[in-house]
């Protein structure tokens, strides 16, 4: 068996497609290969000869009309050769609903719905590397069976800023976490034929004009911190295809970089498969070509042909300004990824959709992803006790799964916090549910009344327009947001803003509108004007509105200013408790819990949150409420850090991310103790924005970041800096408790070429079962160069009853010792002591011993 074929029956291995029976890489017989496993190494035996036969059968214009899109998610078949279109799908924990095949609209399949998984920062909040396997065999098992042939996940962008749209979409903020946590994610997916997709490659770490900003780190920087989890994801785990950032890599885009892409990835990495690029980036033919982009997808353009990869690179070629065979190795890539996949093979998996046990399994990440931040005595309740429970937030009864941007899912339900602990509760307990909003400020105006919507999602939602000048005429770019309120970049001159939805009443009557801005802001309703205000101090301004329930309403905003506006507005009947009213229900209810925390309003692609803050007042309520019932829980859901002004004051804090459709089922069960939670934070939770390190060092703006705290993201800038955060990274709380002793390590030197065992004891010394997460950071004592405190270099996930101890096992090898020597261009490690620390957060050692490297 050749060394390709060895890396796939591991990968299968790793997925559980086969068993460790059903692996001999030696001289397999018979009876030790089952008829997936043959079919599978059959296929991949013959790759490059099939690919070599084709590309020779192909014409030029065939071969360039390969490499670059023929529709939203697909390239181009050949069909006089077996060569079908290859369908993408966006998807990294979800497959996208269909979408018209030239447009963003929906297609209107009423079948096309999928399996809403926990995102992925759910799956890092787990530790637990089955977590991820789970998530990418559902996640590949769906693509299947929607026809997909490449799902455009995972991502591992790091969370470099806590305000970065996308953070709730990737692994969190350390290299190592995300490098362990990618590995069975691939190959999982690519176990159920279907290649997955590594993006966005790389440094793509704000959506602030995510499309021009140059990334510009040093080499030391890119190669310890955002690089890792690529390289692991192309050499351990053997990934198919990667993503292209949107982002500029030293001046040019990241997906024309011939550092990036020729020197480090096809190069130094070896990687065989297909670079594509995401939707709509900014490169020129010439240098895409030349500098190993492969597949160029989503151009803005009037026609397909108009790609740069399209009929301008057909004429390069022609013209002898572009070399044949660089058009051949593209090619052969592409060939190879899809006969690897069996596209073109009668016997591929079919998949599943919607299958019980990919329901479980969604429940199951969830489950193990809650983070239990802080408890004094409050949490699990007792179901036997409670009999009263109140419950207020925004995200008491909000669904998540269809917003985001492009990771968006039309799931078949989702179980909302308030749906599961009815599920859980039935009619035993009485659940009271109370809106709740700020007395101060200006809310906006509350979704329920939207009912024309994100035709995309099906969720109620503003379509928001950038323009270029205040005429309108020419287009910027296009987003879509919950709440009638906005807020430009701080960087920004002047904003040119176009927000429309439509709305219907839920009573007729006179509506009292409210306005602050900051700028200019007009409202149109059904074409006419309705007021126009302009403010430099944002005073709150009112306008009285007659609306019936028989009707619905065109809502236009136009805003022109480079601040913020928010228009609310008071309704004959509120949907809102008052401050009064939901002081006095939490004072006598046996139990409170505020479901609060962002939305995908705030988490979501294309634009990165202006600061840390709950939005719409929710500090103020949770404040309060703390007032009114000390040991109300405060359940957060989020995929980003936020501020959190009245921890102190709080007993009972429970972090969910984002539980995909199974998500308030495991919320109950965590809430009341029928699981015990063991998720870790996969990223640090600062006290103020200012604390972190892009804006520390003023380092955060459209145009370019020089990434000023090197090697230092995250937890590693706050140990340098002695930051204390509100949480650190790795802290998460259990329902029991551990006791860690005898470290020992297998030697007391670590020599060149050679590993390193380290092992611990642990003891749950309480009194319910329990999983604890124990971590191994690394110091190099002795360093030449700055170098981090602490650097996560193992971690494992161990479950233990009452009373039992287990020893756990992690093994250093060389790359865990070594850092980027800018002087010789690759890892070194340098003679002296290393010191290992062991704890259950970066924040909390147990215990350390040290060794010596010679």
């Amino acid at each position: 068996m050749n060394f390709k074929l060895k890396l796939i029956a591991a990968a299968m291995l790793s997925a559980g497609v086969i068993s460790c029976a059903e692996v001999n890489t030696n001289a397999p017989t018979a009876e030790q290969v089952n008829p997936l496993t043959q079919r599978l190494a059959d296929r991949l035996a013959t790759v490059e000869q099939g690919v070599e036969k084709l590309l020779a059968q192909l014409t030029l214009e065939e071969k360039v009309s390969l490499v670059h899109a023929n529709s939203k998610f697909a390239i181009a078949s050949v069909e006089r050769l077996g060569i079908h279109e290859m369908w993408m799908s966006d998807g990294p924990h979800g497959v996208r609903q269909e979408v018209s095949r030239d447009s963003w609209k929906s297609a209107g399949w009423t079948d096309d719905q999928s399996t809403y998984l926990p995102p992925l920062t759910t799956v890092a909040a787990s530790w637990n590397p089955e977590m991820a396997k789970l998530h990418g065999n559902v996640l590949g098992a769906e693509a299947r069976h929607r026809r997909k042939d490449v799902i455009l996940g995972p991502g591992v962008n790091l969370a470099r800023l806590p305000t970065y749209g996308r953070n709730f979409e990737y692994f969190g903020e350390d290299p190592y976490l995300a490098s362990i946590m990618v590995i069975p994610e691939i190959k999982a997916i690519q176990a159920n034929d279907v290649a997955a997709n590594l993006k966005h490659y790389a440094l793509n770490t704000q959506e602030l004009n995510r499309q021009k900003v140059d990334a510009i780190p040093d080499e030391r920087t890119l190669r310890e911190v955002y690089l890792p989890v690529f390289e692991a994801g192309v050499k351990e785990a053997d990934v198919y295809t990667i993503m292209g950032a949107y982002n500029s890599f030293r001046g040019t885009n990241a997906n024309q970089s011939k550092h990036l892409v020729n020197d480090i990835l096809k190069g130094e990495w070896g990687f065989d498969g297909v670079l594509l690029t995401d939707w709509d980036v900014n490169i020129n033919t010439y240098d895409a070509a030349m500098n190993g982009l492969d597949i160029e997808m989503g151009t803005r353009a009037d026609s397909y042909d108009d790609y740069k990869l399209a009929q301008p690179f057909l004429k390069m070629l022609k013209e002898g300004k572009i070399p044949v065979a660089v058009l051949d190795d593209k090619v052969r890539r592409i060939l190879r990824v899809q006969l690897r996949i069996g596209m073109m093979d009668k016997n591929r998996l079919s998949g599943q959709r919607n299958i019980p046990e990919h329901r479980e399994a969604a429940r199951k990440i969830a489950e193990e992803g809650i983070v239990l931040l802080k408890n004094e005595s409050v949490l699990p309740l007792d179901k036997d006790s409670v009999k009263n429970i109140l419950v207020l937030g925004p995200n008491t009864d909000r669904a998540h799964g269809k917003g985001g941007g492009s990771s968006q899912v039309k799931s078949l339900y989702e179980i909302t916090p308030l749906q599961g602990l009815q599920a859980k509760l039935g009619g035993d307990v009485n659940i009271t549910m109370l809106r709740t909003r700020p007395d101060t400020g200006i809310p906006a105006i509350a979704g329920d009344y939207i009912i024309k919507s994100n035709p995309g999602t099906g969720t109620p939602a503003w379509q928001v327009s950038n323009w270029k000048e205040k005429a309108r005429k020419n287009w910027k770019h296009w987003s879509w947001v919950p709440d009638s309120a906005y807020t430009a970049p701080a960087d920004s001159s002047m904003e040119h803003v176009t927000m429309k939805t439509t709305i219907k009443p839920l009573e007729s009557g006179v509506h009292t509108l409210k306005l602050s801005t900051i700028g200019d802001f007009r409202l149109k309703v059904n074409g006419k004007k309705v007021l126009a205000h302009s403010s430099e101090d944002g005073k709150e301004f009112n306008y009285p509105l007659e609306l019936s329930t028989d009707k619905e309403y065109k809502f236009e905003i136009q805003y022109d200013g480079n601040q913020n506006f928010v228009l609310g507005w008071d309704a004959p009947s509120s949907l809102f408790a008052s401050k009064e009213d939901y002081i006095a229900a939490a004072k006598v209810a046996d139990a409170v819990i505020y479901f609060g925390g962002l939305s995908h309003a705030d988490d979501r692609e294309s634009q990165d949150r202006v600061d840390m803050k709950l939005p719409n007042g929710q500090d103020e309520v949770i404040s309060n409420l703390l007032s009114a019932n000390p040991d109300t829980v405060v359940f957060l859901n989020a995929g980003s850090a936020v501020e959190m002004p009245w921890v102190n004051d709080a007993k009972a804090i429970m972090w969910g991310w984002y539980g995909g459709m199974e998500g308030g089922h495991a919320y109950a069960d965590a809430i009341f103790g029928d699981i015990n939670p063991s998720g870790k934070m996969p990223i640090t939770l600062p006290v103020a924005l200012e604390d972190t390190a892009a804006i520390a060092l003023n380092d955060y703006n459209s145009k370019e970041s020089f990434y000023k705290e090197g090697v230092f993201i995250g937890y590693r800038w706050f140990e340098q800096q002695n930051i204390e955060p509100i949480f650190p990274f790795g802290h998460g709380l259990s329902y029991t408790s551990f006791s860690y002793d005898k470290v020992e390590l297998s030697s007391a030197s670590f020599t060149e070429g050679g590993t390193l065992d380290v092992s611990v004891t642990i003891t749950n010394t309480g009194d319910v079962g329990g999983a604890e997460i124990v971590q191994l950071y690394l110091n190099d004592v002795e360093a030449s160069v700055d170098r981090p405190a602490k650097e996560l270099k193992g971690f494992k996930k161990v479950w233990l009853n009452p009373g039992e101890s287990k020893t756990v096992s992690m093994v250093l090898k060389p790359r865990d010792l070594s850092f980027w020597d800018v002087n010789s261009n690759d890892w070194l490690i340098e003679s002296g002591k290393f010191e290992v620390m062991i704890g259950s957060s970066v924040a909390n050692i147990k215990l350390s011993d040290s060794f010596n490297y010679q």
